[in-house]
């Protein structure tokens, strides 16, 4: 973390020591390991943010979680990652959160998009559809992933629009965790 100018301030082994850390440390970025059976994780973002409004809130998922788009929003979490992500990954979703964004880790958001029994499946879609998912999910807007796959905005939109339908979505929230970042720069982050 220290190579990619962020500096580790504090560990915590157990929920309840998370908020007197934040107190003391004052980090711009609280990374928490999250255990969705563990009644202390209830509300957690919201009593950090009463402390401080523009932390950085990264929560580490359990990977058999069994969280729906509904509770991902509720997390008031400003980046996703499961349990088990390479330093890379970790180091990608503090940068993006430093810089004001959102981020969410892609098996996540496959997670969420996978078929319950009832709805359509994920090989539904093809390539390009899953592509522009994944897209989607890391915050991008529909230009910049037209730029970056050297095709129109409307093709995007089109994309979006036949993923949409394939999985029975009815928003870009829906089709994965709304990207709005708080547009504020933080640099020289120290993390929790």
């Amino acid at each position: 973390m220290r190579k990619a100018g962020h500096e580790i301030v504090a560990e915590c082994h157990r929920v309840v020591d998370v908020l007197p850390q934040v107190e003391r440390h004052r980090p711009d970025i609280v990374i928490v390991g999250l255990d969705t059976t563990d009644p202390q994780t209830a509300g957690l973002a919201s009593r950090l943010r009463a402390r401080n409004v523009a932390i950085g809130i990264i929560f580490i998922l359990q990977p058999n979680s069994a969280l729906d788009v509904r509770d991902i929003q509720g997390l008031d979490a400003d980046g996703l990652l499961l349990d088990g992500i390479s330093h890379r990954y970790l180091v990608e979703c503090v940068n993006a959160v430093a810089s004001g964004k959102k981020w969410i880790d892609n098996k996540i958001v496959q997670h969420l998009l996978m078929p319950r029994p009832q709805q359509q499946p994920l090989s539904k879609l093809t390539g390009r559809e899953t592509e522009i998912a994944d897209l989607v999910s890391r915050g991008l807007r529909n230009k910049t992933i037209a730029q970056r796959l050297n095709v129109s905005e409307g093709t995007v939109k089109m994309h979006l629009h036949h993923v949409y339908a394939k999985l029975n979505l009815g928003s870009r929230a829906e089709l994965a965790w709304a990207a709005h970042g708080r547009g504020s720069d933080r640099p020289n982050t120290d993390l929790i």
